[in-house]
């Protein structure tokens, strides 16, 4: 009897042992599956490639599953990571940067989203496409964004001859614009200077008979260098103005006089950029004009003249960006 219950016994632990080594065996094949099935992922192979967690999150934010698949069929794309983690990276312009870096190679990083972001890459009127009109005061227009034919702005007001140059009427400008100069105007003032307007909104007409003017007595390099081709000039805005003083109105000598030195420093408070800064013509398309002012709101205008960048990186940076 007792030889039987011991048997019993024996036989109950062989038979725990037995079930606990299937279940063991069950668990690691269940693991051996998952691990198998986890090597054949991407993210394995994009670990096993070199990159790091944060790494794959990053590629993960931008890229399908097929580019990923692609990446990880290789090392380690370092400049990718650079690229992708630059805060003024615009994914829109992905394959752009990619050629760009392929032909450029020894680039700064910076400087190839620099470039492709300012539509560096391309001549000055070249790849052209219509200005997104829906910004209001921060409409981008360059030689690379331009305005319909049709464009007007609908809220126009007459500058007064006390202000401008010319008969009444000749100037208009729109609303917000004018009584953030008439602001800086009286402040000029106050400081001994006396601010005139020169030039202020043109439709796409009288812009084409200005450039054509320049265009026939110094040929299109010289008019494309100091005048926009109609739909490219930021006065058919209604936003530009040119700016001299009482005293003169003379280009070559206005960026010595006491008014361009006050606007220089002060055009910002009232919501006014000098444009066409001085060692920014890469950018911008055209010479300096310490005289063209445009209006872009006082906040951009103070970003603007703090970082001493152009408009047209503001706008890549602080707009489009965040599209």
């Amino acid at each position: 009897m007792k030889k039987k219950k011991y048997k019993l016994k024996i036989d109950g632990f062989l038979y725990l042992a037995f079930i606990i080594v299937v279940i063991v065996l069950i668990f690691k094949g269940i693991n051996a599956y998952k691990t198998y099935k986890y090597h054949k992922t991407t993210e394995y192979k994009l670990i096993t490639a070199g990159y790091t967690d944060k790494e794959i999150k990053l590629l993960d934010k931008y890229l399908d599953e097929k580019e990923l698949l692609a990446l990880s069929s290789k090392k380690k794309d370092k400049k990718l990571i650079t690229l992708m983690s630059n805060q003024h990276y615009l994914h829109k312009h992905y394959n752009d940067y990619l050629e760009y870096i392929s032909l450029n190679p020894n680039k700064e990083i910076d400087d190839v989203v620099k470039t492709i972001n300012l539509h560096l890459n391309y001549a000055f009127y070249e790849d052209t496409t219509p200005t997104d009109t829906s910004k209001e005061y921060l409409i981008l227009v360059n030689k690379y964004n331009y305005l319909g034919e049709d464009f007007k702005p609908d809220d126009l007001v007459t500058i007064s001859t006390k202000y401008s140059w010319g008969n009444y009427g000749t100037h208009t400008i729109r609303k917000e614009v004018f009584d953030a100069f008439l602001k800086m105007h009286e402040d000029a003032n106050q400081n001994g200077i006396y601010l005139m307007i020169n030039s202020s909104y043109r439709d796409f007409n009288s812009q084409t008979i200005v450039y054509n003017n320049y265009l026939k007595r110094h040929g299109e390099p010289y008019a494309d260098k100091y005048a926009a081709r109609p739909g490219f000039s930021e006065h058919q805005t209604g936003l530009a103005l040119d700016i001299f003083s009482i005293e003169g109105a003379l280009r070559d000598t206005f960026k010595d006089s006491s008014a361009y030195l006050w606007l220089k420093d002060n055009a910002y408070k009232y919501g006014f950029i000098l444009r066409y800064p001085e060692g920014k013509e890469n950018i911008t398309g055209f010479s300096f004009e310490p005289w063209h002012y445009r209006y872009v709101g006082v906040d951009a205008a103070k970003y603007i003249y703090e970082n001493q960048i152009t408009f047209e990186e503001y706008y890549v940076y602080n707009i489009e960006n965040k599209k």
